[in-house]
């Protein structure tokens, strides 16, 4: 497998945010020891690993449950967010050869691609075509993806400030959160 872009470091010319080098290789690593340790490796398969702007990696696993479950992107992104990043430079996810020990590389679905926009859009997924190791930005991987204002501040670099009432899901200014108002809940009667 051959490696290309292998660090990246400087500023994002989107949105001129200085960004952390990327280490491809250590990535990779966090997401298949995170696949090992998975605690049933029949029902986790595939392992991911996320890059913080601090430098930090962080990985989490999917959960295979009955019909559907959490895929490891989102579980890692969820380990960064919690330990209080707030930016994402890079991201892989790795899976267990089906025959053989060992582990390759695998893109996103479409659900954690979405999910990838909504939540680090300027972060370089890497991902395998053929047998190269090749890395693009979260954006590039999911053409016409849906759009909110929550995507237009983070590409515009906007600083992502807590939601004010009217724009919080689940909350409508007058504190009930339970994202029906007064006047919804007196017409919903």
């Amino acid at each position: 497998m051959r490696h290309h872009n292998r660090d990246h470091a400087g500023t994002d010319e989107r949105n001129g945010n200085h960004r952390m080098p990327l280490n491809v290789e250590e990535l990779v690593a966090a997401a298949e020891a995170a696949l090992q340790r998975a605690f049933r490796p029949e029902q986790h398969t595939v392992g991911c690993a996320v890059q913080a702007g601090s430098g930090k990696i962080y990985a989490g696993v999917n959960i295979k449950a009955c019909g559907y479950g959490p895929c490891a992107e989102p579980i890692a992104l969820g380990a960064a967010f919690t330990a209080g990043e707030d930016v994402i430079t890079g991201i892989v996810a790795v899976r267990r050869k089906e025959r053989g020990d060992g582990f390759r590389i695998v893109s996103p679905c479409g659900n954690c691609r979405q999910l990838l926009v909504d939540y680090a859009p300027h972060a370089w997924v890497i991902y395998i075509e053929g047998n190269d190791v090749k890395h693009t930005r979260a954006t590039d991987l999911l053409p016409g993806y849906y759009r909110t204002r929550w995507n237009e501040r983070l590409e515009n670099g906007m600083v992502i400030e807590p939601w004010n009432d009217r724009e919080r899901p689940g909350i409508n200014g007058n504190g009930n959160g339970n994202g029906i108002g007064n006047n919804e809940r007196e017409r919903l009667a």
